[in-house]
C-alpha cells in the first residue's frame, strides 16, 4: 500500500495507523512525498518525512516538482495543477513499487469543505458526490473520522507532524471556508460534518445510478464520428445534460462548468471552447466540432464515394459525363419539378439538422448546378440514365435515419 504523506497531522496519522496495523491487515506500507516547491518550508517538510520514515522503518519515495513554474501559463488554478501533478506522481510511484492501493488522508472535514466550495461555485447535483471512500486504486481510510478525532488520536499516540503555515491564510478559498464559514455552520449544527457525510454518501449512490443509466443510453444511442458525436435527444433534460457531459469527457477528457451545460437547454448552439459546440436541431444533438468550415470539391470517378460520414453511389452510362460532389455554399438553389428553391429551405423542410447541412455531398455538373441532394431531393437537371443512391449517412441526417437502421 502506498501512503501519500505530506508531513501534516492527517497524513502522518494515516501512515502511523497503517504501519501499526500492517501485520493484521496483511499489507506492506510505502510512503510517498511530493515536494511542490510552492512554499519556502517545503524542503523542511520533505526532510521531516524522510527522517520519520527512517525511524519507523518505512520505505519512502520522494519527488520534487516546481509546480509554480508549470502553473503560470496553464490557464488553471495553482491548486488544480498541484492536484494533477500529485495524483500523477502517486500513480506512477504505485506502479514503480508494486502497490495495488494508494491511501489518502482525507477526512469528514475535508469532505465538508469541498461540498461548501462546490456549492459556492455552482456545482451540479452530482457534483456533491465528491471524495469517495474508494475509487479505482485510491482509498481514504480516514474519511469516516472528523479532524478533531484524528488530532486527538495523534496526541494520545505521540504522532509527530509539521504544520503548514499557509493553512491559516484565509486568502486561499479553502482556508476561508475552513476558518470563517464552517464555524458558523457548526453554530447551526454542531455535527454538520456528519450531516454532510450522510448527504454525500446518498449522492454517491445517486451518481452510480445515473452513471449506469447514462452508460446504457450511450451504448444504444450515441454515434461517434471523426470530430463530433450525435445522439437522439432524450426527453428528460437531466439525462440530456448527463449524456452530454459523458460524451464531452470521452472525447476531450474535460467537461465545462455545469452552468455552461445548462445553457444548452435554452440555446440551439452553445460554444464551449475553441470551436467545440453542443448543437441541437430537430430532436438530435451534436457534440464536438459541429461547425463545419471546410470547403471540398471532389470529382466523381468511381461508382462509390465516401466523405464526411456519407457514402453515395453514382452510376454513369456515358463516359463523357462528368460530375463532382461539393458541400453547400451561400445562395445554393435547386430546381425540382420546375420550381427553383433555396437549398436552405429544402433542408429545413426535410428536417436536416443544422450541423449536417455544410457536410452533405451535393452532386453537381460541369456548370455547378445541383443535381442531387442525397436522400433529400433530385433536380430536374439530373439525367434520367444516371443512377444515384445514398448508401450510408450519419445518424439523424434524414427523418427516420437512426443508428439501428444503419446497422
Amino acid at each position: 500500500m502506498l501512503v501519500a504523506v505530506s508531513g501534516g497531522i492527517d497524513s502522518m496519522t494515516l501512515l502511523y495507523v497503517l504501519k501499526k496495523f500492517s501485520l493484521p491487515l496483511k499489507i506492506t506500507v510505502t510512503a510517498a512525498h511530493l515536494d511542490h516547491r510552492i512554499r519556502e518550508s517545503s524542503k523542511r517538510d520533505r526532510e521531516f518525512v524522510e527522517k520519520i520514515c527512517r525511524q519507523w522503518n518505512v520505505p519512502v519515495e520522494i519527488a520534487e516538482v516546481d509546480v509554480p513554474s508549470l502553473w503560470r501559463d496553464s490557464g488553471k488554478t495553482l491548486e488544480e495543477i498541484a492536484r494533477e501533478i500529485r495524483y500523477d506522481f502517486l500513480k506512477k510511484t504505485a506502479e514503480k513499487v508494486g502497490a495495488t492501493k494508494i491511501a489518502l488522508a482525507h477526512h469528514k472535514n475535508d469532505l465538508l469543505e469541498t461540498v461548501v466550495h462546490r456549492l459556492v461555485r455552482g456545482t451540479g447535483p452530482l457534483g456533491l458526490a465528491c471524495i469517495s471512500p474508494k475509487r479505482e486504486e485510491f482509498i481514504r481510510p480516514l474519511l469516516v473520522f472528523k479532524r478533531s478525532e484524528i488530532e486527538e488520536y495523534a496526541r494520545k499516540n505521540g504522532v509527530p507532524y509539521v504544520v503548514d503555515e499557509t493553512n491559516y491564510d484565509v486568502k486561499y478559498t479553502r482556508n476561508f471556508i475552513r476558518h470563517r464559514i464552517i464555524p458558523l455552520m457548526k453554530e447551526l449544527n454542531p455535527t454538520v460534518e456528519d450531516a454532510v457525510y450522510r448527504l454525500v454518501s446518498v449522492t454517491h449512490l445517486l451518481r452510480n445510478f445515473v452513471e449506469r443509466t447514462v452508460q446504457d443510453f450511450v451504448e444504444k444511442n450515441v454515434c461517434f464520428y471523426e470530430d463530433y458525436a450525435v445522439f437522439n435527444e432524450p426527453e428528460d433534460p437531466f439525462l440530456f445534460l448527463e449524456v452530454t457531459r459523458w460524451v464531452l469527457k470521452e472525447m476531450y477528457g474535460r467537461i465545462p462548468e455545469y452552468e455552461k451545460l445548462i445553457e444548452t437547454l435554452k440555446s440551439k448552439r452553445v460554444d464551449l471552447w475553441s470551436g467545440t459546440f453542443v448543437e441541437r436541431s430537430f430532436g438530435y444533438t451534436a457534440v464536438g466540432k459541429t461547425v463545419f468550415r471546410k470547403k471540398y470539391r471532389v470529382e466523381v470517378k468511381d461508382e462509390s464515394l465516401e466523405i464526411e460520414g456519407f457514402k453515395i453511389r453514382v452510376v454513369k452510362n456515358r463516359d463523357t459525363m462528368k460530375f463532382w460532389v461539393r458541400n453547400r455554399k451561400e445562395g445554393d438553389r435547386i430546381i425540382v419539378n420546375g420550381r427553383e428553391r433555396k437549398l436552405k429551405d429544402v433542408f429545413i423542410e426535410k428536417k436536416v439538422p443544422t450541423f449536417y447541412r455544410d457536410r452533405v455531398p451535393l452532386l453537381v455538373d460541369e456548370r455547378d448546378r445541383i443535381l442531387w441532394v442525397p436522400g433529400i431531393a433530385r433536380s430536374d437537371f439530373l439525367p434520367e440514365d444516371v443512377v444515384v443512391e445514398l448508401l450510408e449517412y450519419p445518424v439523424g441526417y434524414v427523418k427516420g435515419g437512426t443508428y439501428f437502421e444503419q446497422v
